[in-house]
This record gives structure tokens, sequence and C-alpha cells, in this order.
């Protein structure tokens, strides 16, 4: 009931009543220009903040095993 009884009811939220959620109609052409890029740039600063914590742990790591 959960699941079936809110995709039932009207409301105004994107992807109801059979709308897609990112359709040709909801955004515009020049926010798409910065839309999609911020999303990559996003995705690619979380991907490099991952990748400084790992390099972080393997020189923690490294610096505890030469003064063990």
């Amino acid at each position: 009931m959960l699941f079936i009884l809110p995709r039932l009811t009207d409301s105004l939220h994107p992807g109801n009543g059979g709308n897609p959620g990112f359709s040709s109609y909801d955004l515009d052409n020049n926010m798409r220009m910065v839309f999609y890029p911020a999303v990559i740039a996003w995705t690619l600063l979380g991907i490099w903040l991952v990748n400084v914590k790992a390099r972080l742990e393997i020189l923690q790591y490294k610096m505890h095993e030469q003064h063990a």
C-alpha cells in the first residue's frame, strides 16, 4: 500500500502521472549548459576526494609500519 497509494494520488512532484522528471519541457537549454557540467564536476570532485582519502590512508599505514 505504501508503494501503490502515492502513485495513484495527484501531486506536484516531478515524475508523477507519467511525466518524466527531466523532459525537454522541464529544463531550458541555457540551464542544461550549466546543469550537466555541474553534475559531472560534482561527481569528479567526489571521486577525487575518495582518491585523496585512500592515498592518505596508505601514507598513514606506511608511516605506522616504519615506526613499528
